[in-house]
């Protein structure tokens, strides 16, 4: 054959190899890929969790409206004045009434924290499984009922990711100390339980960076520490003082007393909650992070954040589901760690069922009639946060299904 003939066909037989299998513009684009993934994100988390949102009803929620409606900005111990007081610049700044400004303050939150994990996951794991995990975050019925409502929690499911972003990935420290300053304004005791890992973290960084993130988060901290003994009265250390009576009244775990029906009750719900964090991936959490705390530094660093909080709603605290709402996207971490391991096909079936029973759970689940005790740990350990009970602003306490 002649060769200027079989380079033409040569020439041919490749283009049209290339027309009929075009490239993939996401693979040679991952840019792209991450921009579309996104995007996806971030649309369906703000259309579903605005169109479920509740009126003020569960726990705290009126007596937030209350606060920013009267201008008093804070509730019971801690007070939560910052919650507060972001609720009030949002309601004048958008000429809306305190209960949508709370509303639209949880759905930004729940939305960036889908976000911020996105991008969290993508510096530990490739854009598939990034993406994927992400989606376990945005379906998960704690991370989806805590936007929806008018507490505190949602604010904890974006600082979460958000200070494992700057403080574990990209080593800014002081923005991290800013951030769980802010963190603490928003939930207290939360901030609380996360100094161990901020310390952990500090014993690595230089003696200037360690004093610069401490006046920061000190600075940080006083903004809403300082307006809140304030308003409660008692002089600086108010918002500990009265805190600490609070928490003495409601302590309900084995470290209370001797062992009681009221502590073995208190250990069923931390474990409820920490079942509706995770759902079915609340095993591979736990093999993940008896297997790999001594190999990953990051899973160390979860163990470190998520120990002191769930010890002390165990073994000590009341132990409502949303209480766990800063441990899923680190116990989340844990399970990608794991995950990461293993084939992808097999990896991508236990995300997509644990997707599915989340969603399945989210929008089928409805109270039982309570006319058992089982049924009635179930409607209030489980039930109460789906988009019935939203909707229907259902949120009993156990006592009250039982008719005590």
């Amino acid at each position: 054959m002649n060769p200027s003939v079989q380079f033409e066909i040569s020439e041919y037989s490749e283009s049209t190899v290339a027309l009929l299998n075009p490239p993939d513009l996401f693979q040679q684009h991952p840019g792209r890929l991450r921009k579309a993934h996104i995007g996806i994100l971030v649309l369906l988390t703000l259309i579903s969790r605005w169109f479920s949102r509740s009126l003020p009803y569960f726990v705290d929620g009126p007596g937030h409206v209350k606060a920013v409606q009267d201008g008093t900005l804070i509730i019971q111990p801690p007070g939560y004045f910052l919650f507060n007081f972001t609720g009030l610049i949002v309601s004048k700044l958008f000429h809306v009434n305190p209960s949508v400004s709370l509303s639209i303050i949880n759905i930004t939150f729940g939305v960036s924290a889908v976000l911020v994990f996105y991008i969290l996951s993508t510096r530990f794991f490739d854009l598939e499984h990034s993406w994927m995990l992400s989606l376990v975050y945005a379906a998960s019925p704690l991370v989806w009922f805590v936007s929806d409502i008018h507490s505190t929690y949602a604010a904890m499911t974006f600082f979460a990711p958000l200070l494992f972003l700057l403080i574990e990935t990209e080593n800014h420290f002081v923005f991290g100390c800013l951030a769980w300053s802010l963190m603490a304004g928003f939930r207290p005791s939360d901030g609380v339980f996360v100094v161990p890992w901020m310390l952990y973290h500090g014993m690595s960084q230089p003696w200037s960076t360690r004093i610069k993130g401490g006046v920061v988060a000190a600075a940080g901290a006083l903004l809403w520490w300082l307006p809140t003994a304030k308003r409660m009265g008692g002089g600086f250390l108010s918002p500990i003082t009265a805190s600490k009576s609070q928490v003495s009244g409601l302590a309900q775990g084995p470290l209370t007393t001797h062992l009681s029906v009221h502590s073995a009750m208190n250990l069923l719900r931390g474990f409820s909650g920490m079942l509706m964090a995770w759902g079915v991936l609340l095993p591979f959490l736990i093999v993940g992070a008896i297997v790999l705390w001594r190999r990953h530094s990051a899973v160390k660093s979860s163990l470190i954040w998520m120990i002191p909080g769930i010890a002390y709603f165990l073994l000590y605290y009341v132990a409502d589901a949303p209480y766990f709402s800063f441990c899923i996207a680190p116990g989340l971490l844990i399970v990608g760690f794991f995950m990461r391991d293993v084939a992808k096909p097999f990896r991508s079936a236990i995300y997509s069922c644990a997707i599915a029973a989340s969603l399945l759970f989210i929008f089928l689940a409805h109270p039982v009639e309570p006319n058992s005790k089982p049924k009635a740990i179930f409607d209030a350990y489980f039930l109460k946060y789906s988009v019935w009970s939203l909707k229907h602003q259902y949120g009993p306490a156990l006592s009250s299904l039982l008719g005590r």
